[in-house]
């Protein structure tokens, strides 16, 4: 495991950057009435965990969001872009805002030391996570593969969702109450049901990430399972 927090990137080639154009203040009211996350407490200095949600509180996407001096953006695996347009389009009109796709070079770091790039914000806990935007891929960078990015982000309590897993999952299964929904900032879409499940529930549902050397075969797996130095990774609820 040390191995994998030796200071290495992944070039995210499956991810796309979705820019918001338009008067900025008016997609922060749009953004606010549709995100789990606060985007009042996002920055130009970090990303900010954050996901979308139906109607009966199943997450369909997760993304980072940045929100830079010049407009808000939004990083998101490329299966899950168009699901997000598709919730979003339909409310662009009233908020006369534009959706602008873009393929780019996007890097993430991690790390046991300070990495490069800026953060994400609640990454903070065994292994050091960044990602840093270009137009152009660092040719000489030590890359990791996928599935170790996405262990470095295990460590830290981060599901990456893809096509596979949306709309299955409400944020308390997938840890996300702690890390993409704000409970103070008002209503989102789905913001009722998740909100009785936050403060109503009986049980309180936990994440538990498991190591093992054999593939699980009788738990329910939460997301993927990942094989890393003949050990495999995944998440289960308890």
């Amino acid at each position: 495991m040390d191995s994998l927090l030796d200071k290495k990137t992944f070039y995210l080639n499956d991810y796309v950057k979705i820019d918001f154009e338009g008067d900025k203040e008016a997609v922060k009211k749009l953004l606010q009435g549709q995100i789990t996350s606060d985007i009042e407490e996002s920055g130009s200095t970090f990303f900010q965990p954050s996901a979308m949600c139906d109607v009966k509180g199943f997450v369909i996407a997760d993304f980072l969001i940045l929100n830079a001096e010049e407009m808000i953006s939004v990083i998101i695996h490329n299966s899950l872009a168009a699901c997000l347009k598709a919730e979003l389009e339909p409310m662009l009109p009233f908020y006369k805002t534009s959706l602008k796709e873009t393929k780019i070079c996007c890097l993430g770091f991690i790390g046991n030391k300070k990495t490069v790039g800026m953060p994400i914000s609640f990454l903070q806990t065994k292994a050091e996570v960044s990602l840093k935007i270009d137009h152009q891929e660092e040719k000489n960078a030590e890359h990791l593969n996928f599935s170790e990015w996405k262990l470095g982000n295990y460590l830290n309590g981060n599901i990456f969702l893809n096509d596979d897993c949306t709309k299955k999952y409400r944020p308390h299964e997938l840890g996300y109450d702690k890390s993409r929904v704000s409970f103070n900032k008002g209503c989102f879409k789905g913001q009722e049901i998740i909100a009785r499940v936050h403060y109503k529930s009986k049980k309180e549902i936990k994440l538990k990430l498991n190591k093992t050397e054999e593939t699980p075969t009788e738990q329910k797996v939460i997301g993927e399972v990942l094989n890393y130095e003949n050990q495999f990774y995944f998440y289960t609820l308890e």
